[in-house]
């Protein structure tokens, strides 16, 4: 099995025989395949792992990618899709709260953000399972949809906080990061 292509759960050996490494799982005595990958079962240093693609973790710190997929008063719930510097897609609910959405007193988050625009933001805390976001600074909407009509909102010089539909003309309000529109970076 050794350097091997193994897929997620294929059994690799025992702990008797072998330490569960990068890539890999133990359940019941027994080490699986955490990753696709190359199988590198070391004999001499009783090691077994994967060489392949590792799902990111997510931590503080880190600058993520992610859809708004809903708007409360207080928090905005975003599915992180993306780490910056990573390859690997991810599917992470994360939350951010009205009080880390700007430098500056935010009454309503809905005035800011919309459903379904994509936002780039920096974990600030994780506790629990819960993920909290900061779009304080230069980070913020990186790509907006305009709330009539669903086409792409454009920046213009005339605005600083406010975006243009290219299809209605309909301006809105967004907290714009500092790389607005520059989607292919993430």
């Amino acid at each position: 099995m050794e350097n091997e292509r193994v897929l997620i759960g294929d059994y690799l050996g025992t702990i008797e025989e072998f330490v569960p490494g990068k890539g890999t799982f133990a359940e019941d005595g027994k080490i699986y395949a955490a990753i696709i990958g190359a199988a590198e079962l070391d004999k001499a240093n009783h090691t077994a792992e994967i060489k392949g693609k590792n799902i990111p973790e997510l931590e503080v710190g880190q600058i993520i990618f992610g859809e708004i997929v809903n708007i409360r008063r207080n928090n905005i719930t975003v599915i992180a899709k993306k780490i910056r510097g990573y390859d690997s897609e991810i599917d992470e609910k994360t939350s951010l709260y009205v009080s880390n959405i700007a430098d500056k007193y935010v009454e309503k988050a809905e005035n800011l953000f919309g459903i379904g625009d994509i936002v780039e933001g920096e974990i600030i805390r994780i506790h629990g399972g819960m993920v909290s976001l900061s779009t304080k600074g230069d980070y913020g909407v990186v790509l907006a949809f305009c709330r009539r009509c669903r086409h792409r909102l454009e920046k213009t010089d005339k605005y600083k906080d406010k975006l243009v539909c290219s299809n209605c003309a309909h301006e809105e309000e967004r907290k714009i990061a500092k790389d607005y529109g520059k989607v292919e970076n993430a």
